[in-house]
């Protein structure tokens, strides 16, 4: 039997449910359907256990959903099979994806939602790597950290599958808002909140933040430029990593690792 003279199988681009797989690669596809589209078995799982919606899951070809993977998601949940060539067509020239769900977009967090979180929030400001922010949030997830914000971050592009792929579906285990940097610098003012910025000529080290009883708003910008001057200025603590001068700099996910384990003790109690 031949791909296209099989019914139950997603065979054509023509096929009905093979366009919001295609309108999902996209970012205006996302903003229209409001539904996300997530890569692998793992990080399908991850987005359950953190209680998304998943419609629908796929897998193409000869890639088998795994016995593990079949027995822990919901049997109303459909299952489609996308032919092998058809699969290559539908991602192009996108990663191509083997095993995937759709599942509706998370609702969005703000601001707001600080105000009920007890532990450290880590601060993402201008960051763009997928890498960083996945590793990032993996650290914080393992840390105890309350919460991420991630800082002029469109909450569309909160759930690109890059970042989910990178994150390894962490992502959906803590809490991720977003805000512009004037909108946060304005909460931190009407709510007193410390925030913590790293600064190569502080006085202080990282290693002090351990005994400090209080949450921490701990900000992070990129490698090159750090956080913006603004919050800099705004910023009532400031630490620096002890490093070589031989070294420059850290990557940020690195900073934002030996400055999170710092915390552990506060955010893990």
């Amino acid at each position: 039997m031949t791909e296209t003279s099989n019914p139950n199988i997603i065979d054509s681009l023509n096929h009905p449910l093979a366009q919001p797989i295609r309108k999902l690669l996209t970012r205006s596809g996302r903003q229209e359907l409001n539904k996300i589209l997530i890569d692998d078995e793992e990080n399908i799982l991850e987005a359950l256990k953190a209680g998304v919606k998943i419609e629908s899951i796929y897998f193409a070809g000869e890639n088998r959903l795994s016995e593990n993977f079949k027995q822990q998601i919901p049997k109303s949940i459909p299952i489609h099979e996308v032919a092998t060539r058809t699969s290559k067509k539908l991602f192009e020239n996108d990663k191509l994806s083997r095993v995937f769900a759709i599942a509706q977009t998370p609702k969005s967090i703000g601001l707001e939602a600080l105000k009920s979180i007890s532990k450290d929030i880590v601060v993402l400001e201008d960051l763009s790597i997928s890498g960083n922010i996945g590793n990032i949030t993996r650290t914080s997830l393992a840390l105890g950290v309350g919460g991420i914000l991630l800082l002029n971050m469109d909450p569309i592009d909160l759930y690109d599958r890059r970042l989910i792929r990178a994150s390894r579906g962490y992502l959906f285990s803590v809490p991720m808002i977003t805000a512009s940097t004037k909108d946060f610098l304005d909460y931190c003012k009407k709510n007193n909140e410390t925030l913590l910025v790293m600064d190569m000529n502080a006085e202080k080290t990282v290693d002090e933040i351990s005994s400090m009883p209080q949450r921490l708003l701990i900000a992070f910008g990129s490698e090159k430029d750090g956080c913006s001057p603004e919050v800099e200025r705004a910023a009532n603590l400031k630490v620096r990593i002890p490093i070589s001068d031989k070294v420059e700099s850290l990557n940020v996910s690195a900073s934002a690792g030996i400055t999170l384990f710092n915390r552990v003790e506060f955010n893990q109690n």
